[in-house]
């Protein structure tokens, strides 16, 4: 599973009132290590004090809004004082009932989401997480809801529920195009869908997600984001050229430009990320047998863990120290590096984590021949273990539930909203089929051009609307030599041919003169607007000579197409039939005659 890592939470639009979810949420260290993204929360009475604290200015300053409420909110769980954070959240949510500020309730869900992540509670923050994105979509708030879909995909992958997380990170994609002009939008969540793709082994797609993320932060001014996404592709193409057993050169170039990123985020102030990017580093190293760079990683990252206050990424820490200490031999460095970790894990309460100290200790008592309490810590793993598998399959199930709910109500509404559509639906579907039907009566279907019988309707009409001393001018046309075509190359072609005499007619000949395929290779023509023989004959040369001049060896080299035209004018009292016969046999005086050729009848 992948390792965790805290993003910085920064918004480009710091203080607007619009609060921001963390970029990357963490891994394969459990939900209850996520505090250490944002500082290690305070015990009891210290929490109690701060939230008090966090409140106290609200009685004598100007009274907030309830956007400003929800930011000052984040700001607090993303500077550590999570339970203050939440606190706020709780009390702002009676009021936005009350208004039934759909809107800000939604945020207010958000917020309260982040926060339970970061402290490990499963069923609230999935539950929360519902709620939120039920509200943001009864408001159309599609910023806010990509975000938190994007966070809750997070959610679901790390507790392996693939088809779920999946199913959403899709939802989240088809909102993509509704933010297209805002590239830190996509880039955030383009960077919590390489944390999916991740946490489900998907790694493939984890690094085109990355590296889409990292073409997007250049786009705008927010050197957090830009940090955090560079640093999660760099160390997640590390961690698998390692996996890979990739050649030593590249390897090393990997770690080496991940090492120069995190030199630059210490000398930006940015501490949290190089903890998660370190430790993840000395995993790699401690794989190559590299102990020397495991511990100089691990010192870099428990100085930045220090610095920043995060307790339980200092557990993790400790954990490797041991690790390394273990398999370079020094016994006693490596108990004590365990010791540590076992007081830093009791204060975060991650049972993953507690699990896997356990286990490393079980492994040290082995080393040192202690076998009684090799087998007892051995037990306490299994038995934490079970605790946290139990712990995560009940929040599963609670949040499974919570969903259904959700789920519920939006087919419910779904099925409202169906019902008042569904009369118009019927009365446009059956538009569309008369529609269709209509085609089909009218057209030909190789060629799209009008067929014999809609031709013989707009034939008549044309007559009828022309001027009494113009009578209508009739052109048949028939394909030289089309069955040869046919013969020498196949009926497959021969439609194609067809399809691009139609086309090439069409083009060439007026919106208002009647274009039909007639049969076979036959078409008609039905000039309209009262053109004359002269002028129908100019028009039909032109077209004659544009079929001839056509790029035919496209379709198959070699290929040559021409077509033989006749033209005759519709006399008075003569029916349309007679007309079309008399431009026939002009035609057929164009076969006799050579082909490629038009003529008119006498």
């Amino acid at each position: 599973m992948p390792a965790p890592r805290h993003p910085d939470n920064a918004s480009p639009n710091e203080g607007d009132g619009d609060p921001v979810e963390p970029l990357h949420s963490p891994g394969e260290r459990g939900f209850a290590q996520m505090v250490g993204a944002m500082g290690r929360p305070a015990p009891a009475r210290r929490r109690r004090q701060r939230a008090a604290e966090s409140r106290e200015p609200a009685s004598t300053a100007t009274p907030e809004s309830p956007g400003e409420a929800l930011e000052r909110a984040l700001m607090m769980v993303r500077g550590g004082q999570v339970e203050a954070g939440m606190a706020l959240c709780h009390e702002w949510w009676p009021r936005l009932s009350e208004a039934e500020d759909r809107l800000h309730m939604g945020i207010c869900q958000h917020v309260l989401a982040v926060g339970y992540h970061y402290n490990g509670k499963l069923k609230e923050a999935l539950t929360t997480g519902y709620l939120g994105l039920e509200l943001l979509t009864l408001v159309g708030e599609t910023e806010r809801r990509l975000r938190l879909m994007s966070l809750h995909a997070i959610t679901l992958a790390q507790l392996g529920q693939a088809a779920e997380a999946m199913e959403l990170l899709g939802r989240a994609v088809e909102l993509l195009p509704q933010v297209a002009d805002s590239p830190w939008q996509q880039c955030v969540f383009w960077n919590n869908a390489g944390t999916v793709y991740e946490s489900l082994g998907q790694i493939d797609e984890a690094l085109s997600a990355l590296e889409r993320c990292t073409e997007l932060a250049p786009r705008f001014d927010e050197p957090s984001i830009k940090a955090i996404s560079r640093g999660n592709l760099l160390t997640l193409r590390l961690t698998t050229l390692q996996r890979h057993a990739a050649g030593v050169d590249r390897v090393l170039a990997a770690y080496a430009e991940l090492c120069r990123h995190l030199d630059a985020l210490m000398d930006e102030g940015r501490q949290h990320l190089v903890t998660n990017y370190a430790a993840e580093a000395a995993d790699v190293m401690i794989q190559r047998g590299e102990m020397d760079e495991a511990r100089s990683l691990l010192r870099l990252g428990m100085k930045a863990a220090t610095a920043t206050a995060l307790g339980p990424k200092r557990a993790t820490l400790e954990l490797r120290f041991a690790r390394v200490e273990r398999l370079s031999g020094h016994l006693r460095l490596a108990a004590a590096h365990v010791a540590e970790a076992l007081t830093l894990v009791g204060e975060s309460q991650d049972l993953e984590l507690l699990a896997r100290v356990h286990l490393e200790n079980s492994q040290l008592q082995e080393a040192q021949g202690h076998w009684r309490a090799a087998l007892d810590s051995y037990k306490r793993h299994a038995e934490t273990r079970e605790t946290w598998l139990a712990a995560q399959a009940e929040g599963r199930s609670q949040a499974l539930a919570a969903r259904v709910d959700v789920e519920r109500n939006r087919v419910e509404a779904e099925l409202a909203r169906l019902r008042q559509a569904e009369l118009q639906k019927q009365v446009e579907h059956l538009v569309e089929e008369a529609g269709l039907l209509k085609r089909q009566a009218e057209e030909d279907p190789l060629t799209g051009l009008a067929n014999r019988r809609h031709f013989e309707r707009r034939a008549e009409q044309l007559r009828a609307d022309a001027p009494a001393a113009r009578p209508l001018v009739l052109l048949i046309g028939d394909i030289d030599h089309f069955k040869r075509i046919n013969d020498l190359h196949s009926h497959t072609l021969g439609d194609e041919v067809l399809r691009t005499i139609g086309r090439l007619m069409r083009e060439h000949l007026r919106p208002h003169d009647a274009v039909a395929r007639w049969g076979g290779e036959e078409f008609v023509v039905a000039f309209g607007a009262g053109l004359t023989l002269a002028q129908a004959l100019t028009v039909a040369h032109r077209l004659r000579h544009t079929i001839e001049r056509h790029a035919w060896a496209v379709i198959t080299p070699g290929l040559q197409v021409t077509m033989s035209l006749g033209l005759a004018e519709c006399r008075p009292g003569e029916s349309l039939t007679e007309a079309l016969q008399r431009a026939d046999a002009a035609l057929y005086e164009c076969k006799k005659g050579g082909r490629n050729q038009v003529r008119t009848a006498i």
